[in-house]
This record gives structure tokens, sequence and C-alpha cells, in this order.
């Protein structure tokens, strides 16, 4: 083998020494080397995957969150169509009392001022009963000429008026 080695021109002692280094090489870069970025990119791969499934974990809790957000602002608007329905209600039911009441109230004041009227129609028709009487015993006095006592005047009148009615 010696032969074939020079017949190619390599020196097996030189080729021996050189692998021997190779090895020595190969050693200290697979302990000094190779082994802390190995393992410094495993460690990076497992903190990408960690951070991967963080990420996963955090979208799907803001997937859940947004949809219970949606159910909540569902929540919310019912809520404020029933308050709203109530308060129209309400709204209405005060509207109907109070036209109820102020129809009560016309009413009452209408009653008031026709028996204001009826009280003020019997005064004047009593004035003027008393003016039309005074009239009478004037007229009645000018033609007699006679003044007669006060209860007789009274009858005379009473009985002028039983005639008119």
């Amino acid at each position: 083998m010696s032969d074939l080695f020079a017949k190619l021109g390599i020196d097996w002692k030189l080729l021996l020494a050189q692998i021997v280094n190779f090895l020595i090489l190969l050693w200290v870069l697979k302990r000094y080397a190779y082994g802390p970025i190995v393992r410094a990119l495993e460690k990076r791969s497992k903190t990408i995957e960690q951070s991967l499934a963080q990420a996963k974990e955090i979208e799907a809790e803001r997937a859940k969150l947004a949809a219970e957000q949606q159910v909540e602002m569902a929540k919310a608007r019912t809520a404020a169509q029933q308050l709203l329905a109530a308060a129209r209600q309400d709204a209405e039911t005060f509207l109907t009392s109070a036209r109820e009441q102020a129809k009560i109230e016309a009413a009452a004041v209408v009653t008031a001022a026709s028996k204001e009227a009826q009280r003020m129609k019997d005064a004047i028709v009593a004035e003027a009963k008393q003016d039309l009487a005074d009239l009478i015993v004037a007229g009645t006095e000018k033609m007699v000429r006679v003044k007669l006592d006060t209860v007789a005047d009274r009858q005379l009148i009473d009985e002028a008026l039983k005639e008119m009615k």
C-alpha cells in the first residue's frame, strides 16, 4: 500500500497526522462549539415553540373574549330595549292618566262655571224682579197718587208678579 501512496504522491505519515489532527479538531469542535451551538439552537427552537403555543392560546382566548363580548353586547342591547319599552309604556300610562285627569278637571271647571252662571242668572233675575217691583210700585203710586203701607205694597207686587208669570 505504501507503493500505491508513493505513486500517488501521498506521504502516509503526513496523511495519518492530518487524520489525527482532523479527529482532534472534530472532537474539540463537537465538545466546545457544536454542542453549545446545538443546545442554543434547541433552546431557541423550544422558546419559539412555546411562544407559538402561547400565541395560539392568546388568540384562542381573544376569540373567546370577543364571543363573550358579543354575548354581553347582545344582553345589553336587549336590556336597553326592555328599558326603552318600559319607559314608553310608563309614558303612555302617564299620558293616559294625565288626559283623564284633565278631562275630570275640565268637567269640574265646566260644572263650576255652569253653577256660577246659574247663580248669576238667578241673581240677575232676582234683581230684575226687584227693579220691576219698584217700577210697578212707582207706576201704581203715580196712578193712585196715594202711597200704601209697605205690607200692602208687597202684596200688590207679589200679585202682579204672579199674574206676569
